[in-house]
């Protein structure tokens, strides 16, 4: 399991919302490796601060719930889908 655990840290998600407005990118441990931003949207954000606010907080989001996912996937190839709690 351990050995699981350290093999999602090399997996990578990228997440795009508002139409590719804001990516997203992290790994399988959840961590946010990258957050990058269209420069048409940077242009917007001076009159809408709050609206790329909410596409960052969106992508971050999904970005974690597809790590989430991710995790127990591979886990779940380990464990044969019994659920031990406290792994996740």
């Amino acid at each position: 399991m351990l050995q699981v655990q350290e093999e999602l840290k090399g997996k990578d998600l990228t997440v795009s919302v508002g139409g590719g407005a804001v990516n997203v990118k992290v790994n399988g441990q959840k961590e946010v490796l990258e957050v990058k931003l269209s420069d048409e949207i940077l242009k917007e954000a001076a009159s809408d601060k709050e609206m790329l606010e909410d596409l960052i907080l969106s992508g971050i989001n999904e970005a974690m719930r597809q790590a989430e996912e991710l995790a127990e996937s591979e886990m779940n190839k380990v464990t044969g889908g019994i659920n031990i709690p406290g792994l996740f």
